[in-house]
């Protein structure tokens, strides 16, 4: 069996910035957990690049027995064959992809495994796609205000979602992204909405609409919410970066926001969008050739670093440092994007 060698009866197509996404399956609610992942991205069947199928079906793993590991991560052991990078997870699901056709095929019984192993592609193919054409994704929280775009920047866990969560109590404030705007050479910030993702204990948070489980490989679970009970609230034009905002937390009830020198940004810039430490990069998908793919990667990061400096050389700099009242939390933020 080979990649796109699916007995699929669903079908669906993404337009992500000029990249096309074909989806297919045969199993619909592995398919309409993806759409809802990505649905501000959904659009009619024009023909695409790139091609994702899912089968629901004990993996194959027989067919690769003679191969060797290329690496392991936390959540997969890697395998190359020729032009095709062969992803087992665990003995519970299998991913075959054919670089040549950029075509992915996963193969399992687990829904959520097989859909976060679906994602996680569809994010680093994109993640490619978008420093490609010179958009490349800034791990912030980004929201659009009167005055433009205000990013915030905090790590992975450090309340971005919960501050979209209170921006959508907000008529007057629209969202580019809960983790992930994109930025240009301009310094402009793009929308990148994707399932807005919260602990569960914040479930009662969110606004009605598609909310759904997402058990996780490595991590605990989260509660998603699909875009389409949000859509009407992303900003769907580029806007300009007026505000980087540098979070962090502290064990007081109080929240303070106070200008800081531009340079204070430079460290948090460079872990968030150059590297793209709390971004999802897909190495699996990326690496297949060692030391000459990681050399590749010294392209991108240039691009990255561009947009970042346009970005930073236009806006004003500040620190959120965040406790444990959210609402405060909001309205020392909300002076930015009224």
């Amino acid at each position: 069996m080979t990649a796109g060698a699916t007995l699929a009866t669903a079908r669906a197509e993404l337009g992500v910035y000029g990249l096309g996404v074909a989806l297919s399956s045969d199993w619909e609610e592995a398919l309409d957990a993806i759409r809802g992942d990505f649905a501000w991205f959904e659009r009619p069947p024009v023909g695409a690049e790139v091609n994702l199928a899912i089968e629901r079906r004990t993996p194959e793993f027989s067919a690769f027995s003679d191969l060797r590991p290329s690496f392991v991560t936390p959540r997969n052991v890697v395998y190359q064959s020729g032009e095709r990078t062969v992803i087992d997870y665990f003995g519970r699901a299998l991913s075959i992809y054919d670089r040549p056709r950029d075509s992915l095929l996963v193969q399992g019984e687990d829904l959520h495994l097989v859909h976060e192993a679906s994602y996680h592609f569809l994010l680093s193919r994109v993640g490619e796609h978008l420093d490609a054409v010179g958009l490349p994704r800034l791990h912030a929280l980004g929201l659009s205000g009167a005055d433009g775009a205000v990013a915030v920047l905090l790590p992975g866990g450090g309340g971005k979602s919960t501050l979209a969560l209170r921006a959508l109590r907000d008529d007057h404030v629209r969202l580019l992204s809960d983790d992930s705007p994109l930025i240009d050479r301009r310094g402009r910030l793009y929308p990148f909405p994707l399932r807005l993702a919260v602990n569960p204990e914040q479930a009662h948070e969110l606004p009605p609409g598609n909310v759904r489980q997402m058990e996780r490989m490595e991590l605990h679970p989260k509660v998603l919410l699909d875009v389409d009970a949000w859509g009407e609230r992303i900003e769907s034009a580029p806007r300009p970066l007026r505000h980087i905002v540098i979070g962090e937390r502290s064990l007081g009830r109080e929240a303070r926001l106070e200008g800081v020198p531009r340079r204070s940004a430079i460290g948090p810039f460079l872990r968030e969008a150059v590297i793209g430490v709390g971004l999802y990069q897909g190495m699996e998908f990326v690496l297949q050739h060692g030391a000459i793919d990681v050399a590749r990667q010294a392209r991108p990061a240039l691009v990255r670093g561009v947009c970042c400096a346009a970005g930073l050389s236009r806006a004003s700099v500040w620190r959120l440092t965040m406790g444990r009242d959210h609402e405060r939390n909001w309205n020392a933020l909300l002076r930015l994007v009224s």
